[in-house]
């Protein structure tokens, strides 16, 4: 858990959100398959090609576009978020082996006012 300007990044929270997200955008899938179904059925219960195109022409222009732009949006943040997680931890294991390298280099002291002790 590190603070960036006031606020705090804590990964496994951000990645349980995330396979949240994931779970609800698969249901988005679902939900479209079944509408379509849907669509099709009402096609050919039309028998009209007027309303037959109509139908077409509203999944196609409207529903089926807007799902697939909805959908790309919602995996183009997931994607973002997750590499935002990996690079916020990458930075955070860089500047630990950083600091630990700090720490742990031998320390050259020079030191002027030595005692010595005569025999």
């Amino acid at each position: 858990m590190s603070g960036v300007h006031g606020y705090e990044i804590v990964p496994a929270t951000v990645r349980g959100a995330l396979r949240q997200v994931r779970s609800e955008r698969e249901d988005l899938d679902t939900q479209r398959e079944a509408l379509l179904g849907r669509m099709e059925d009402l096609m050919e219960a039309a028998k009209m090609r007027a309303v037959t195109t109509a139908l077409s022409s509203v999944w196609n222009d409207m529903i089926a576009m807007q799902a697939e732009a909805a959908g790309t949006r919602i995996d183009n943040a997931v994607t973002g978020m997750e590499e935002s997680v990996q690079a916020f931890e990458q930075g955070d294991a860089t500047m630990m082996d950083s600091a630990q390298g700090s720490m742990q280099q031998s320390v050259v002291l020079d030191i002027d006012d030595a005692l010595t002790v005569e025999e």
